[in-house]
């Protein structure tokens, strides 16, 4: 799943620097970080300047007292602890934790992100701006470290493994946590970089997220949005590895994980749609038997309309014609050129409605209720553009 979040631009950090600025943080000088990790002072004079200069801020105030952490350290501090708690939880998959601890570089992270994304070495290699052996090599000492190869050749394209993608996700969280500390640090600067990544599903692309998008956008110009449309099993995925900040949808209640959390927006009916001019349009006497005349256009099965559209032919779906499609582009047309009818949210279908291009009709559907959210990971921090952004999104009812 393609995102706004490359690895390429966190490459050329380095982990054991940003464990040294970590223990530096924790006991407030060189000296007493070099007790702690066994290096040098030296050694950790050097990691601090190299995480100074990459990152553009200073990160220490130092006195005779020692180093205390700036505002920007401060921040930089809490999203790194939590890079290595996530960092420690993919131990279960590997071979030692300590040998892990010590030899896993960034580079290994964002290798795991880009090959498992592209399925290819080469091709990974050529996104991340490094030479096709070096990530083959990567690949090798991922393998060598992990309980099992997070990689194997399948065909002429790479699989991830089992072990690979428990890896995976994990490197995607702590990811994420480094491009919010990017975006934090910009905040800081007054550059007002923010960004955030939303799964947004039909109804939220057309009805909730254009007035939410242009609000967000005018109190912060230089922020950056990006939508990524897809079923929602694929969204969840990409939730839970971190490369998605957001999903607005349905809620699934019941059915959504522990490590996730739903907020709700607001309560949505669907009802039954067809073209203007249609036989049952005007119609105030509707029957289920007079619906089940007509042929349908159908989400795809698991979605919550979809089951709304099962339950109200008592699970007996009508098959004759049936088409199966959630693109509202593809489903107007059709609509348009037939008899056809579908479920749709009113607010879903609020354009096409106000411009005569499709009628509802007067069939109620009480049981089609359902809750519209906002999905996100239990334990995710946002940054402050992200928080904005997502109280925009609660207030949008």
């Amino acid at each position: 799943m393609e995102t706004r979040r490359t690895s390429a631009s966190v490459v050329n950090l380095n982990l054991r620097h940003m464990r040294l600025f970590l223990a530096v943080g924790d006991q407030g000088s060189q000296h007493a970080a070099g007790m702690a990790t066994g290096f040098t002072q030296p050694a950790i004079s050097q990691a601090i300047a190299n995480m100074e200069q990459k990152l553009g801020s200073r990160l220490f105030e130092r006195s005779r007292q020692g180093m205390q952490l700036s505002a920007a350290g401060q921040v930089l501090h809490a999203r790194t602890q939590r890079v290595f708690e996530i960092l420690a939880s993919m131990h279960p998959w590997v071979k030692s934790s300590v040998s892990f601890d010590n030899r896993l570089k960034m580079q290994h992270l964002v290798i795991l992100m880009e090959v498992d994304h592209l399925r290819q070495y080469s091709t990974a290699a050529r996104s991340l701006g490094l030479s096709a052996p070096t990530v083959h090599r990567l690949a090798r000492e991922l393998a060598l470290l992990a309980v099992e190869p997070p990689f194997r050749r399948k065909g002429n394209s790479i699989e991830t493994t089992a072990t690979g993608d428990q890896l995976v996700a994990h490197a995607g969280r702590a990811l994420a946590e480094i491009y919010a500390a990017f975006d934090d640090l910009g905040d800081m600067a007054g550059a007002s970089t923010g960004s955030i990544t939303l799964g947004a599903m039909p109804l939220a692309r057309t009805d909730i997220l254009p007035d939410v998008i242009c609000d967000a956008c005018e109190r912060d110009p230089m922020a950056s949005v990006e939508l990524v449309e897809a079923d929602y099993s694929t969204l969840v995925e990409g939730l839970r590895r971190g490369s998605i900040d957001v999903i607005l949808g349905a809620s699934r209640g019941a059915d959504v994980g522990s490590d996730l959390v739903e907020r709700i927006i607001f309560t949505d009916e669907l009802s039954a749609f067809a073209r203007r001019g249609h036989p049952l349009e005007g119609r105030r006497d509707i029957t289920r038997e007079d619906l089940a005349r007509f042929p349908w256009i159908a989400p795809h099965t698991g979605s919550p309309t979809r089951t709304a559209f099962e339950r109200l032919f008592d699970g007996e779906v009508p098959r004759f014609g049936l088409i199966t499609s959630s693109s509202l582009v593809v489903v107007r047309a059709l609509l348009a050129r037939s008899d056809r009818l579908t479920l749709l949210s009113r607010r879903r279908a609020l354009y096409e409605e106000d411009q005569g291009l499709l009628v509802p009709l007067s069939y109620p559907l009480p049981q089609t209720q359902r809750s519209i959210c906002i999905t996100t990971r239990r334990d995710w921090r946002p940054t402050r553009f992200q928080s904005s952004f997502v109280q925009r999104l609660l207030n949008s009812k």
